[in-house]
This record gives C-alpha cells, sequence and structure tokens, in this order.
C-alpha cells in the first residue's frame, strides 16, 4: 500500500515499518495514527508475513508521542479502532511485533512500544510516560501495561512523576530485551526476527493467544481452558506438532507449514 507518513519494507517473511515524520520527533498525528492502523491490518490478514518490526526515522527519536500541533481533519477521530499507531488497541493479534526503539519513546511511543511484544533499545534511547507534564494521560494502554509489567508500586513511581528513564534502566526493569549501540539496532532486532522465524508458526500463534488468556482470564483459568484456544487446537492437530518431532529426531531442520 502507499503510505505517507510510514515507510514500510518487506523482506521475506519480516515487515519493517519505520515511522516516517522525522520533522516531529515521529510524533502522530490523526492521518499518521489511521494510516498504520491500515499498515498493520495488512500485516495481519498477509499470510506471507510473520513478524514485523517497528522504529523511527533518524536518530532522534522513536516516536514522541501525540503530535499536538497537527489540527485534526473534520469528521476525523484521532486513532482508529486499533489505538495510537494502529497498534495499542489491537488486542489478541497473532502474529509476533518487534519495537526496535531508535531514541526518544515518550507518551504514545512508550505506549507503542510496551503494545509490542519484545522491545529492542539503541543504548541512546529513552523512554517515558510524560503526558501529565502537559495535563493528560496515558490513555493508549500505557498505564494498563506498565501496571502489568511492573506491578503497582514500580508503576506509580513511573507514571506519577512522568519520569523518563533510560534504555539501560528499561532494561534493568525487565521492560526492555536488548540494548545494543545505535549502530547496531536494526541488525538486532532483525536478528531477532530471524530466531522467532526459526520457530513453528502455528507454535508461535499458540504461545501468544495463551499468553492473552493468562493476562485476560488468570492463571487456573487459563490452565485449565488453554486447550480450548483456537490456535492451540489448531496447532496441536496441524502439521508442525508432527513435523517439529519428526525433524528433531532426523536430525534437520524442520519444515514448517504455511500459516492459514
Amino acid at each position: 500500500m502507499q503510505t505517507e507518513f510510514s515507510k514500510v519494507e518487506i523482506d521475506g517473511h519480516i515487515m519493517t515499518v519505520t515511522l516516517n515524520r522525522p520533522d516531529f520527533r515521529n510524533a502522530l498525528h490523526a492521518e499518521a495514527n489511521h494510516e498504520l492502523g491500515r499498515v498493520f491490518d495488512d500485516f495481519e490478514s498477509d499470510p506471507a508475513l510473520r513478524i514485523a518490526i517497528v522504529t523511527g526515522e533518524g536518530d532522534k527519536a522513536f516516536c514522541a508521542g501525540a503530535d499536538l500541533r497537527t489540527p485534526m481533519a473534520q469528521g476525523q477521530t484521532p486513532v482508529p479502532e486499533t489505538g495510537f499507531a494502529g497498534l495499542v488497541w489491537r488486542f489478541n493479534r497473532r502474529k509476533p511485533i518487534i519495537a526496535a526503539v531508535n531514541g526518544q519513546a515518550m507518551g504514545g511511543g512508550f505506549e507503542t512500544a510496551l503494545a509490542s511484544d519484545i522491545i529492542i533499545a539503541a543504548d541512546s534511547a529513552t523512554f517515558g510516560l510524560t503526558e501529565p507534564r502537559v495535563g493528560l494521560a496515558a490513555l493508549g494502554g500505557g498505564i494498563q501495561r506498565i501496571v502489568q509489567e511492573l506491578g503497582p508500586k514500580r508503576a506509580h513511581a513511573l507514571l506519577l512523576t512522568a519520569k523518563k528513564i533510560s534504555a539501560q534502566e528499561a532494561a534493568a526493569m525487565g521492560l526492555v530485551a536488548e540494548v545494543v549501540p545505535a549502530a547496531e539496532l536494526m541488525a538486532a532486532a532483525r536478528r531477532w526476527a530471524w530466531d522467532i522465524l526459526e520457530c513453528s508458526p502455528a507454535s508461535i500463534a499458540a504461545t501468544k493467544a495463551v499468553i492473552e488468556n493468562y493476562i485476560n482470564e488468570g492463571l487456573e483459568a487459563s490452565n485449565r481452558g488453554m486447550f480450548a484456544i483456537p490456535e492451540v487446537r489448531s496447532l496441536l492437530s496441524g502439521p508442525d506438532a508432527r513435523e517439529g518431532p519428526r525433524a528433531f529426531a532426523e536430525k534437520r531442520k524442520p519444515n514448517w507449514a504455511d500459516p492459514a
């Protein structure tokens, strides 16, 4: 699809989306949010695409959050149903998304990274849910996800101060999977993507579905109910559950089935 506020590149099974408003520190206005909603709709519906990497143009900012200066067109909503960047309210995703955070990730930018499955950060990256400093609040899922990730006390410490943290601090909290020199960021993100691509697509979809079910239902209910989840049933009845053990026994690389 044609895009104006983002760059989309396809390399095999990997889609890389670059937020492309560097003059605005990649802050997103309504049109950009809706465009990204369509980009990730296409990603979810295309069986050839298995992983997405999201990053920002330039070396200053991943995404500075919402663009508070650009007015919306009349009758336009600030975000699509899937939320800021087309991601933060996109629940029940079946495919992994890696955030490659190349600079500032503030407000909605941090929420976008939190909505991803894995965060890889440049050593110069910074994070913050800074909305209270401009009279707003992190209402794009940031409050809920920070509490979920850190627990109430550490979440309060970040949320009530609108504090900014470094990539190293975010990694120490468990929010960031790896911190690398800025020049190595995209190579590191692709390395994580390739590791995921080594796994069965059906297994990845089932794993993500069980994680989501656990978050929503809790430990006992998730354990008792997970075999009824469509992705789990599809995994157990599909070819990958047979191919994996067979390839292991034959000491060869498995040939995973294409996603449905």
